[in-house]
């Protein structure tokens, strides 16, 4: 009967170590897995970080490059813009200038202005000189 109790023990004992030796396999698997997951996530994580970098550097480049152009442009827009401001005057005079010369009512009045034709029932006025 004891050696029926021992048996039992030492087959209990070996069951036992057996299912510690088998959760143990798989506690360490499982470390194993999550370190290999918690690896493949540093490196994606690593790899994000390091294109995100990039292009900031490559946009903040571009601006600085960038920055001299679009201040020489600016300085020509406002050049423009002010030999538009000066010239103006003078457009609206040879615009008013323009349509006046093809408004038919007043065709003889610019026909006098430029040259020295006159209405026939017009006489022409000559001022002498006071002095004779």
């Amino acid at each position: 009967m004891n050696s029926d109790l021992y048996l039992d023990k030492t087959r209990l004992r070996k069951e036992r170590y057996q299912e510690y030796l088998r959760q143990n396999r798989l506690r360490k698997q499982k470390e194993r897995e999550e370190k290999r997951l918690n690896t493949q996530k540093a490196i994606e994580t690593a790899l994000k970080i390091t294109a995100n970098t990039t292009i900031t550097l490559v946009a903040c480049l571009s601006i600085k490059q960038m920055l001299p152009y679009h201040l020489t442009q600016q300085a020509r827009l406002a050049e423009i813009e002010a030999e538009i401001a000066k010239i103006k005057p003078r457009v609206e005079r040879l615009e008013e200038e323009f349509a006046e010369t093809f408004d038919p009512k007043l065709a003889r009045k610019i026909i006098e202005k430029n040259s020295y034709k006159v209405e026939p029932d017009s006489r022409p006025i000559f001022f002498l000189p006071q002095g004779e």
